[in-house]
């Protein structure tokens, strides 16, 4: 929970600063350090994103996005209304749920942005489901990314061999998808392997989804196109 900021001594609180000489506003940088250009945001609409990218921007289920409660966490994309050389389009940062008005949220920021100067830690931000897109609900492994055969990707081939190993790191899923006729040298050839987002594979190819919701478990499956579903190999093997 986010915990309100207390005037009592001894907490450390941050003075305005001096209006400069020129008359212009001024703002913070995350670092402390006063700027007198003033960086806005507007919310980015994530439905519209998803809409015109839904193989790579994706969101929680409008149901997930319409059932937040006070105190649960949404991510927001607070995107730069003018921003200059050297400063990010956007900003993805945590909100906490205060309130729920209707259809809309009233939340409290708990980044510190890096760029935009019109915000700070703690404070209040409305926004409505269209705005929302994370929530702590989201299957954490979708951020995660595995290894895709190039041909799969490039020729929009199911993928007909998924495995999982022991990650690499922990950016690393386990997760590796083939065509499923790949030769040796063709998998060890490293311009022959893409690396991708779980969420992206899912969204694209749906049937996965029985198979990663197997995670961590480390196993190999195979597509079976008569009964069109992915079955379990070698050690594995099922019905």
């Amino acid at each position: 929970m986010l915990s309100q900021a207390s005037d009592s001594p001894g907490r450390f609180r941050r003075e305005p600063p001096a209006m400069p000489p020129n008359g212009r506003s001024v703002g913070f940088r995350q670092d402390g350090t006063v700027t007198d250009r003033v960086v806005d945001y507007r919310l980015a609409n994530a439905e519209e994103r998803h809409a015109a990218s839904p193989r790579t921007f994706f969101i929680p289920p409008r149901s997930e996005r319409e059932s937040l409660s006070p105190g649960d966490p949404a991510k927001l994309l607070f995107e730069l209304v003018d921003p200059g050389a050297g400063e990010p389009g956007a900003e993805r940062m945590w909100v906490e749920v205060l309130r729920v008005d209707g259809t809309r949220y009233v939340g409290a920021l708990m980044n510190a942005p890096r760029a935009i100067t019109t915000l700070e830690r703690g404070a209040v931000v409305e926004f409505g489901p269209e705005h929302v897109i994370s929530t702590e609900a989201t299957w954490p492994l979708l951020e995660k990314n595995m290894f895709v055969s190039r041909r799969s990707h490039e020729q929009d081939v199911r993928p007909g061999y998924v495995y999982r190993e022991d990650p690499d790191n922990d950016r690393d899923s386990g997760w590796r998808a083939l065509v499923g006729d790949e030769s040796h040298e063709e998998v060890d050839d490293p311009g022959n392997v893409l690396l991708q987002a779980v969420g992206f594979l899912l969204d694209r190819w749906p049937e996965l989804r029985p198979v990663l919701e197997t995670d961590p478990i480390n196993g190999s499956w195979a597509w079976d196109g008569a009964a069109e579903r992915y079955v379990t190999v070698g050690d594995q093997e099922g019905d």
